[in-house]
């Protein structure tokens, strides 16, 4: 059984070298023998920071991502990118016959039994924490099931301390901006396609402080424009329909 203390011990890693170091160790007290950590920060509609963290073979990761691209029909992707509810590798699970062969050149590269996890932060990132072995049973699946709770309290740690050694410093640095209810709010009616005129008639300001708070939010988010500012917003999740009410 992994002590929760193990899982704490992730927050006191300074390095992505002793968090890989660090979390290989509680896979394997786990009973698993691989595992791969991705996020991905929506900084840019189209070019988003992505980050991975993995002891899978490298020889898969080189055929999954760089010769199949395999990700966009993996389901347990899609699936954790929609949803925080776990989902165990069954065979209903990949279903299609790409999705099929998705998971059957895993099991030849040793990813025969495993899980996927999600958690989604609130400044606008998704990760995903994937874990496998190399048995296949029934007991493999048991064991697999009995580990559940602790595989998601551990995505939960693991996004924390990736959050503090690489999103906070890296060259897309994931920080907390802070918009005013004001800089909100002309942001979702610029969002709606409104003009700068309408939009102060709508919240009863000036055209003139209409485009201050615009600018001051393009300003926090790193951005030079209003159509920047509105994506940028958007994918960050800084903005909804239920910020105004």
């Amino acid at each position: 059984m992994t002590d929760i203390s193990l899982f704490e011990s992730l927050l006191n890693c300074s390095t992505v070298e002793e968090l890989h170091t660090n979390t290989t160790a509680i896979i394997g007290q786990m009973g698993f023998e691989h595992f791969l950590y991705g996020v991905q920060v929506n900084t840019s509609l189209t070019r988003p920071y992505r980050f991975i963290l993995s002891c899978y073979p490298e020889a898969w990761r080189k055929h999954y991502d760089d010769e199949e691209g395999y990700a966009s029909i993996d389901p347990t992707v899609s699936h954790c990118a929609r949803t925080a509810i776990p989902v165990i590798w069954k065979n209903e699970v990949f279903k299609g016959r790409k999705e099929a062969r998705v998971r059957s050149e895993a099991k030849d590269s040793g990813l025969v039994s495993g899980a996927s996890f999600s958690v989604h932060g609130g400044r606008g990132e998704a990760a995903m924490l994937s874990l496998a072995t190399s048995r296949e049973s029934r007991e493999a699946q048991d064991d697999i099931v009995a580990m559940m709770g602790k595989a998601q309290l551990l995505t939960c740690y693991l996004h924390e301390a990736v959050q503090r050694i690489v999103l906070s410093q890296g060259p897309l640095p994931l920080k907390q901006i802070t918009l005013t209810e004001r800089e909100r709010e002309c942001l979702l009616w610029a969002a709606e396609g409104k003009t700068g005129w309408e939009i102060a008639n709508i919240v009863s300001i000036s055209e003139r402080t209409v485009t201050f708070h615009l600018q001051n939010a393009a300003q926090k988010m790193g951005v030079v424009n209003r159509q920047q500012a509105i994506s940028r917003a958007l994918s960050m999740g800084l903005i909804a329909p239920c910020t105004i009410a």
